[in-house]
């Protein structure tokens, strides 16, 4: 069977041979009392696809073979032969995947086969937020989401309402020509992750748009601020091979790296040097080797950029930026000349854990690669992709979806999950006129839908997407090659049929158009059938890749002015993706859940970290049962004694403590973004991880922490 082609499942007529896609007769059904071994086996063939379980874009391979499952046909259970995706690999056409795969993205085969992913559309059949549904057929919830949408956009279209991920691909493209239709407000971006401070210091120290690149594979030294690229930042498998390269890639060449973060993140474990910032200092240490760098003399043009770098630097406080961020001036000092030495430095800026100052945080640290001249150049950092701008300009944005949330008479769901990521949202969702959802499963927040429409798995859909981060130019995209396991629809097409039924209609995009704009915006070639050879060949590769990024020239910059905030007083708790399940979304895989977590080797669980010295004081151990309380909230956990710990720092991963998200992850552990209330960054308004000041209490002796290995590993002897 060519790629051109569905592998479908064979029907399911009593007793009869259906003629599948290429014209084949298919296998008769299967009654489930004919033997394993009269069973013949397929033969595998492997598809390129899209990752679909963060923004990174990774191009993946899906391996393909005949399979079968159990139906019921006339009150009979039998086997049905289908077509079934046995394992995913990274693509290695692809420049950002390169032919690797995160655990995240192996395990998006779970989402796929999940026993718990939904048949099909759904209707509430209990209170909101209680998670009882009833199956209805697809006329009848498209009818009830259309009339919906009809009087929410009669009544005040400015009070529609779409959450969203924060991604730049064919999804966010056709959502947005949906809103568009309809008159709405463009979509928001919900999550604890959509890289809005890098984006926005992106614009304010470069004049870039979108999210750089950081070619550390060619750098001598890296200082990475907030960025935990090893751990999960904006596209771990890219920077993960980047860092293999710098380390070992080049003969007699070994790039060293610093880390500065408020936790012994994977990115420190593997660092030279780890700075152990307070959290909330990122900031100020910024500020710090800005000012260290101007006392140095560093300077390599006087471009307008590095003047206004320059004058942010010049009146820094050395003396009051160690202070707030906890590392001493004589060792920025020291940091500051090692960079100033170096043949290729550059700083990482990100925020891994977002802050209240998050935005002010990466620009300061951007603005470092300005007066070190480590801007557009191999080594240094890139400016985002430029190609299908359609794309990344509909990226969703986070910036005032909590004031549209509250206010909201329709809202409508696509891959986000508030109710979890921000719990306090949850009261706005319970007022909501209407809540539709387009999730494959009951969530924390479409356990509030009145109507849920599930969507294709990203296994099943076609695709075009922009990496998050990339050297190249690049595209992933892919065509379907399973077809549907369930009586799900792809979203973009309901989109469309339900603006059609409002009397609203559009034209979505799809992969082939998507990658023919593609073909006639880089000039690659006007000859008769040269775009449909383009977007065939695209297709067969799983992507598309040009020549490197932009040029090195900025455009205009305005980093505006900084202020050190003081430093807060412990005990101080933050929250931080988990490398298994990132903002939660994985939780509902067992594979996942089952992987060993880097920091404490926890498994079926996340517990509380908590340094040696605030453990003794309250008499804690490995496995106790510890209450956190703010002033937000409160959750109890397990306690992890993590030797790397800051004293007076708590921090959790968030993944676990879903009230609704299947049989794997509902009810499991506590979910540490409910000590964090309305947090959010000040500039951008992306949902902030801390910190917020706790109170500890030990309630229970045990051992109620299930751990791959009880034996910490010996703490690298490289701390401050």
């Amino acid at each position: 069977m060519d790629r051109r082609n569905f592998f479908r499942v064979v029907g399911t007529a009593s007793g009869g041979a259906i003629t599948g896609a290429c014209g084949r007769k298919s296998e008769e059904i299967i009654p489930l009392l004919v033997p394993e071994e009269g069973i013949t086996p397929g033969v595998e063939s492997w598809h390129p696809g899209v990752c679909g379980e963060c923004a990174a874009g990774c191009g993946i391979l899906a391996r393909v073979m005949a399979s079968e499952r159990e139906i019921e046909v006339d009150g009979e259970r039998v086997r049905q032969r289908i077509a079934a995706v046995k394992k995913l690999e990274g693509n290695p056409n692809d420049p950002t995947s390169g032919g690797r795969l995160c655990a995240r993205g192996h395990a998006g085969l779970q989402a796929l086969y999940g026993p718990d992913r939904l048949r099909g559309p759904m209707r509430r059949a209990g209170p909101r937020g209680e998670g009882r549904f009833e199956a209805v057929s697809w006329e009848s919830a498209m009818q009830e989401a259309a009339e919906a949408i009809d009087s929410a956009v009669s009544e005040d279209v400015e009070r529609v309402v779409f959450l969203s991920r924060p991604r730049a691909d064919l999804r966010a493209a056709n959502i947005a020509k949906f809103l568009l239709a309809l008159g709405a407000p463009p979509a928001c971006a919900v999550g604890v992750r959509d890289f809005a401070a890098e984006m926005q210091s992106a614009e304010r120290a470069y004049g870039w748009r979108g999210i750089p690149a950081y070619a550390i594979r060619d750098a001598t030294l890296v200082l990475s601020i907030g960025a935990d690229f090893l751990g999960g930042w904006v596209s771990p498998v890219l920077y993960a091979r980047q860092f293999g390269h710098m380390r070992r890639g080049r003969p007699g060449v070994r790039g060293r790296l610093i880390h500065a973060e408020s936790r012994f993140s994977l990115t420190a474990w593997n660092a030279d040097r780890w700075l152990p910032v307070w959290p909330g200092g990122e900031l100020a240490l910024a500020l710090g080797l800005g000012r260290a760098l101007v006392d140095l003399g560093v300077s390599v043009s006087p471009s307008r950029a590095e003047q206004t770098a320059r004058t942010a630097f010049a009146d820094v406080d050395l003396d009051k930026a160690s202070a707030a961020c906890g590392i001493p001036a004589a060792t920025i000092r020291e940091v500051g000349t090692e960079l100033a030495a170096a043949s290729a430095p550059v700083v990482v800026a990100g925020a891994s854990i977002v802050r209240e100052h998050s935005s002010d945080a990466v620009a300061a640290a951007s603005a470092l690669n300005v007066l070190l001249g480590r801007v557009g150049v191999a080594g240094g950092v890139l400016p985002p992709p430029s190609v299908l701008a359609d794309l990344s300009e509909a990226r969703p944005s986070s910036d005032g979806w909590r004031e549209r949330l509250a206010n909201a008479n329709l809202v409508m769901i696509d891959g986000a999950n508030p109710a979890y990521t921000s719990p306090s949202s949850r009261e706005a969702l319970e007022n909501a006129g209407t809540v539709i959802s387009l999730s494959s499963f009951v969530d924390d927040t479409s356990a509030y839908a009145d109507v849920i429409l599930p969507d294709h798995d990203p296994l099943e859909r076609e695709a075009v997407a922009l990496p998050s981060a990339s050297l190249v130019e690049s595209v992933a995209c892919s065509a379907p090659f399973v077809a549907a396991l369930h009586d799900s629809r792809p979203a973009d097409s309901v989109l469309a049929d339900l603006a059609a039924a409002v009397g609203k209609p559009f034209e979505p995009l799809d992969a082939r158009g998507a990658l023919a704009r593609l073909h006639a915006s880089v000039g690659a070639g006007n000859e008769a059938g040269a775009s449909d050879g383009f977007v065939e060949s695209a297709l067969e590769q799983g992507c598309w890749q040009g020549g490197p990024a932009g040029g090195g020239a900025t455009g205009e910059t305005g980093l505006g002015e900084f202020e050190i905030a003081d430093s807060m007083v412990p005990a101080l708790f933050q929250a931080y993706e988990s490398l298994q399940f990132g903002a939660g979304g994985g939780a509902n895989r067992p594979w996942l859940q089952e992987l060993p977590d880097p920091t404490s080797s926890a498994m079926w669980g996340l517990p509380l970290e908590i340094d040696p010295v605030t453990a003794s004081e309250l008499g804690v151990e490995n496995g106790d049962i510890v209450r956190a309380r703010s002033d937000h909230g409160s959750l109890e956990a397990p306690a992890y004694v993590n030797p790397a710990a800051i004293p007076g720092v708590v921090s959790m991963a968030v993944g676990q403590g879903h009230s609704h998200f299947g049989r794997y992850a509902s009810g499991r552990g506590a979910n540490p973004m409910s000590l964090l209330g309305d947090m959010q960054d000040r500039r951008t308004g992306a949902t902030a991880m801390g910190p917020v000041r706790v109170h500890l209490e030990r309630l229970d002796k045990g051992r109620a922490l299930i751990q791959f290995s009880r034996q910490d590993r010996d703490v690298p002897p490289h701390r401050v």
